[in-house]
């Protein structure tokens, strides 16, 4: 699950998704139970409305949802923040290394409210998948290539 769930969790904003330990040598983030779902990352519960965690987390816990259905309620709520909410969630790995138009393309997709899940994904993966090689590894597991180290902007372009 790792990245892509998370990815697929969150979208883009999710590309506002990180995974850090792993990437710098640390244990990363404790997995899930076999056909659970994992935790909201603590970057991300950090950033969002209470009431939207509170959400999030009874999706995570509802065991008569399949995953599919999860990610599908997930993007639901996370495609309703408002923008000042979503630039607060940090990007995965490698994000900051792609041009600054896939950026954009990749936001734009993720925030769109009018496409499907199943939409912002296929357009997502469409987008990774025509990117050079060099540049799709850098994506680590999402662009086919092992996961990246980690490259952290400074601070304040996380919120910018």
């Amino acid at each position: 699950m790792g990245i892509v769930s998370r990815v697929l969790l969150f979208g883009f904003m999710v590309f506002g998704v990180i995974y850090g330990a792993p990437q710098i040598g640390g244990r990363g983030p404790k997995q899930p139970p076999p056909g659970g779902f994992p935790p909201i990352p603590p970057e991300i519960r950090q950033v969002l409305p209470s009431d939207t965690v509170t959400q999030l987390e009874a999706i995570h816990n509802d065991p008569n949802l399949d995953f599919m259905q999860k990610q599908q309620k997930i993007d639901q709520i996370m495609s309703s923040l408002p923008p000042e909410t979503l630039d607060k969630i940090p990007p995965p790995p490698g994000f900051y290394n792609l041009p600054a138009d896939v950026q954009q393309k990749l936001k734009d997709i993720q925030r769109n409210r009018t496409m499907t899940f199943e939409q912002k994904q296929q357009q997502t993966q469409q987008i990774i998948q025509s990117l050079p090689e060099n540049l799709r590894r850098m994506l680590g597991p999402m662009g086919g290539g092992p996961p990246p180290r980690a490259r952290m902007p400074p601070r304040a372009a996380l919120y910018n």
